[in-house]
């Protein structure tokens, strides 16, 4: 199947096919030389659920981003684990320049349960309607164009400001995606915490995310509300704290990442 060149994300995940499932990078979904991690990992399960279609919800997901994801893309979703309620897959992403990412995702039943209680409270903040696009048009890397981004608080990149984020995004093309699909996608959207202490322009590189699933989603074109916290960073790498919230203030996704930079 072709795709244009600007795709949505259903038309990329529609046009994996073969055995192994493969395809071509799209450039628009691009982060310098590489497919953005974000799109790397949903396509990971996007090909997984189409391999093994009957699995238990996700629960957690474990990213290594290992080489450039560019070129021809081939993934292979194997299971590693399957136990009575839980099944763990992992996934090999190839591309022109061999691995590009191992991810492993965790599979898990609903059981009954006698504990139940959420402990993180939603961060106060305006809706995305009443802030401005953080980007204009051609801003940022490629693949960010997806996106609608609105700033809430924390610093801007380059700023001075403090190492957090907090922002609003939806994806803009979600006709037809599936909502955990475009989730995944959407997860690593922010720019690296770290960037607003930056003291010049610099280049960026994920090393490791990792994710865990407070409840699944329900809507491909939703905004989420995400903060982006970095904790420590030093000797050219930073480890950050993410999370994600639903407009009803539910949250959604609470992960980690660390990042190299090169400044």
């Amino acid at each position: 199947m072709g795709m244009s060149d600007h795709p949505s994300l259903a038309a990329v995940v529609d046009s994996l096919s073969g055995s192994p499932l493969s395809l071509d990078a799209p450039p628009s979904w691009s982060q310098g030389r590489t497919l953005y991690g974000g799109m790397t990992a949903a396509l990971g399960w996007a090909a997984t659920v189409r391999e093994l279609p009957d699995l238990p919800p996700l629960r957690s997901v474990h990213a290594a981003f290992v080489g450039p994801a560019a070129g021809r893309l081939t993934l292979a979703p194997q299971v590693l684990r399957r136990g009575k309620s839980a099944t763990t897959i992992g996934v090999d992403v190839h591309g022109d320049a061999g691995l590009a990412a191992r991810l492993t995702f965790f599979c898990g039943a609903a059981r009954e349960s006698k504990v139940t209680h959420e402990r993180v409270a939603v961060p106060a903040a305006p809706g995305p309607d009443d802030l401005p696009a953080v980007l204009e048009q051609g801003q940022g890397p490629t693949f960010a164009a997806n996106y609608d981004i609105r700033h809430v608080s924390g610093g801007l990149p380059y700023s001075g400001g403090d190492p957090e984020f907090l922002m609003w995004a939806r994806m803009r093309d979600a006709d037809g995606a599936d909502p955990l699909v475009s989730l995944i996608a959407l997860a690593d959207v922010l720019p690296p915490a770290s960037m607003p202490v930056f003291p010049e322009l610099g280049v960026i590189s994920s090393l490791s995310w990792s994710f865990d699933l407070d409840r699944r989603p329900d809507d491909a074109a939703a905004w989420y509300l995400c903060r982006a916290t970095s904790e420590s960073t030093g000797e050219g790498y930073s480890r950050q704290a993410m999370d994600l919230w639903d407009a009803s203030g539910r949250r959604i996704l609470a992960g980690r990442q660390t990042v190299a930079i090169f400044v």
